[in-house]
């Protein structure tokens, strides 16, 4: 990747915009003393991601923007932009062209564009590492840095070789691997504090859970049980109410035609006792045959008056016993009747008759008394008329007795035809009363099975609340034996009671266990993933190191054959070796500011390492041994300027030769060499353009005659810096039309 052009505008002391094409291998800038020429090697080097202001000569950000002049005001910001020539390497990184801008701004703040996207500092690192240019500038030597290489500590010299061979792109991958692995063993720790924090609170939930999943469990088992009984059950009431049905109907309907008869004969007998109780004449007959009986009776009475009146006593006290015996027979006659009778209407008409036959017993007393008070009378009146008469009337009262004989056989036979159908009422009411207890039987069934209706809707609307939801019931034939319905009542009861034991542990309880369980699986998922990384990133940052390890090793052995080849070419002679050296522990211990006095090269205090010992390059450094010819030096120290130039550049030169960079940029640092150095450090700079872009700042004539193109920077009274370049190409062909 060449770079072909530079911009600036309002950079330190190129406050207008300027632009330096650098199509040559070589491109020389000169100029004046304070013109701006080193500010054109800083604006390259800020560019590319200097954060060290000192090396910049700068103290805070705003010092790189023009701060004005007397002519010129003073501008808000300050850029510079970098186009690189887009070849194979760049296009791998999808870019027809690489332009890289920095920013910066009075307020501070810094930007950083890439193709002018705006990235982060990171990203142009990242960027540039890829092409061979590293942090450490060692492909920028600034004025006054040309033995930087030389008096910069050994193990800032280790970075300088790394950035040098390439292996910046890898560091910057073994530390961006720390930096993961760091955050992965804190996101590790992290995970591992919130899986701890959420255990107890797992643990306590599963518990929950396993409550829960019990009781959906025994739920299940409940509902099934539930199923099977309900409705074997369903099916025992609904045959029970079919054969109770059935076994009604035929009792029902005799006992239907039975009340029906009997409705009917109490009817008849209804009719029986309106009419009278013997025909009409019967009745007079009987009448007259009393009268006929009383009037003898009364002639017999009369016969004296100390005898009647006797007989006349004795006949009422018979009359008075016959009416106590007539009351008494009629009373218990009545009370048979009774017996017979139940609660309702009959008991009502058998009450209406006793009272009826009561009074009439009252009336016939009364009449009685009456009577023969009045026969009385007469007897004594007519003593003499019936004795004449008491023949007659024993005539005619046998004559009625005859009669009344025959009249009385033909009651009886009516009496026998009443008795017989009273006795086929009674047997009706028999068989009817045997038929209503029988019915009875039934109802008390059927009583019985309601409540067990009723007891098997409770026992499912029981069952129903704790399985939580409505199901169906039937499909399922058969019938349960009294010992297998108790022994599923007692079940679907136990789980009832297991049930009510899980109580207010409901699906809110499973669906939180399984969210903190998704979690705490998520984080040992994550645990197991952050283990995998940080063994991935473990292997990865082991054969990076291994990688930078062996490729610094190996870019050391070329370096140093490199190193040589140009030391000698500069001192006719001699050696020169880099050498890998472990630093002490104590010195790893103390502040970087010790580093600025590790100038000296005295080897006892940094052994050499052997190629196993130099693993880890983290604790090691380089260390520097040179040989002058005729000249015995024994540390770098002991090196004159011009000896130390001569050294730090064969160093540099060998640096481009291993691992040859972009572009490489020298700022004076010919300005100690004398006339024979130079045209040795020219001819080494021709040979080196040919594998490197060379920008150098130099007074040096024969610098300068190696140059593609000439840029000249003066700077006037306004303070500002301006360009004037020469391309000598040109120049040459000018010149030669010029002599024709």
């Amino acid at each position: 990747m060449r770079l072909k052009k530079l911009e600036l505008t309002g950079f330190k002391s190129f406050a207008k915009h300027t632009v330096l094409e650098l199509p040559a291998a070589i491109s020389a800038i000169v100029g004046p003393n304070g013109s701006g020429k080193s500010n054109v090697v800083e604006g390259i080097q800020w560019t590319l991601g200097e954060q060290a202001l000192k090396t910049l000569r700068g103290k805070k950000s705003e010092d790189f923007i023009f701060n004005g002049s007397t002519a010129v005001p003073r501008l808000g910001k300050a850029s510079v932009t970098l186009f690189f020539d887009p070849e194979e390497k760049s296009r791998e990184f999808g870019y027809d062209e690489v332009i890289i801008t920095r920013k910066v701004y009075r307020d501070g703040v810094n930007e950083y564009l890439i193709n002018n996207s705006q990235v982060r500092l990171k990203d142009v690192i990242e960027l540039l590492s890829k092409f061979g240019l590293g942090a450490s500038s060692h492909h920028i030597i600034s004025q006054g840095e040309s033995d930087r290489i030389l008096s910069a500590p050994s193990k800032e010299r280790r970075e300088m070789l790394e950035d040098a061979l390439g292996l910046k792109i890898y560091q910057l991958k073994r530390q961006e691997a720390e930096r993961k692995l760091k955050r992965t063993g804190d996101n590790n720790n992290q995970v591992e504090s919130l899986r701890k924090e959420i255990q107890p609170h797992l643990k306590f939930l599963k518990k929950q859970a396993e409550k829960v999943e019990k009781a959906l469990t025994l739920k299940e088992k409940l509902k099934e049980l539930a199923r099977e009984y309900f409705s074997k059950e369903q099916n025992f009431l609904d045959k029970e109410s079919g054969r109770l049905a059935a076994a009604n109907d035929k009792p029902r309907s005799e006992l239907g035609e039975l009340e029906n008869k009997i409705e009917k004969l109490k009817k008849e007998f209804g009719g029986e006792e309106k009419a009278p109780a013997v025909p009409g004449e019967f009745a007079e007959m009987e009448k007259n045959l009393e009268e006929a009986r009383l009037k003898r009776l009364a002639f017999e009475r009369d016969l004296g008056r100390y005898e009647g009146m006797i007989e006349l006593q004795e006949t009422r006290q018979k009359e008075a016993g016959k009416e106590a015996i007539e009351r008494t027979l009629v009373e218990n006659f009545l009370e048979k009747i009774n017996l017979y009778l139940k609660e309702g209407f009959l008991k009502s008409v058998f009450e209406k008759i006793r009272k009826a036959a009561a009074e009439f017993s009252e009336e016939i007393k009364l009449h009685k008394k009456a009577v023969l008070a009045s026969e009385l009378e007469n007897l004594k009146k007519k003593k003499n008329e019936l004795v004449s008469s008491l023949e007659a009337v024993r005539k005619e009262e046998a004559d009625i007795a005859a009669k009344l004989a025959q009249i009385r056989l033909e009651t009886e036979k009516k009496a026998q035809f009443k008795r017989d159908a009273e006795r086929e009422l009674y047997n009706a009411e028999i068989r009817a009363g045997n038929i209503r207890n029988h019915l009875k039987s039934f109802e008390i069934e059927e009583e019985r099975l309601k409540r067990r209706k009723e007891e098997i809707e409770a026992e499912k609307q029981s069952a129903l609340h704790f399985i939580g939801e409505e199901i169906s019931f039937g499909g399922i034939s058969g019938e349960l034996t009294s010992e297998q319905r108790d022994e599923m009542r007692k079940e679907i009861e136990r789980l009832k009671i297991r049930l009510e034991d899980s109580e207010g542990v409901g699906d809110e309880v499973l669906k939180e266990y399984n969210q903190v369980k998704t979690r705490d699986d998520f984080f040992a998922k994550e645990l197991e993933d952050l283990s995998k990384a940080t063994a991935s990133l473990a292997d990865l940052m082991k054969e990076l190191s291994e990688k930078i390890d062996n490729d610094f090793q190996y870019g050391v052995e070329n370096i140093n054959k490199e190193f040589q080849n140009f030391f000698t070419a500069m001192f006719g002679g001699g050696t020169a070796e880099l050498k890998i050296v472990k630093i002490e522990k104590r010195k790893m211990a103390e502040d970087e500011d010790y580093l600025s006095s590790e100038t000296s090269a005295d080897l006892s205090a940094e052994a050499p390492l052997s190629g196993a010992e130099a693993e880890g390059s983290a604790e090691t450094g380089i260390e520097i041994s040179v040989n002058i010819p005729r000249k015995r030096i024994r540390s770098l120290e002991m090196l004159s300027g011009g000896e130390r130039a001569l050294t730090s550049i064969a160093l540099l030169f060998a640096m481009t030769q291993v691992n040859p960079p972009p572009f490489l940029v020298l700022d004076e640092t010919d300005a100690a060499l004398d006339e024979a150095n130079s045209q040795k450090y020219a001819k080494m700079l021709k040979d080196l353009s040919k594998r490197t872009q060379l920008i150098l700042v130099t007074h040096n004539r024969e610098t300068m005659k190696q140059a593609g193109i000439l840029y000249g920077v003066t700077i006037g009274s306004s303070g500002v810096s301006q360009i004037l370049s020469v391309k000598f190409d040109e120049a040459s062909e000018l010149a030669a039309q010029d002599k024709t």
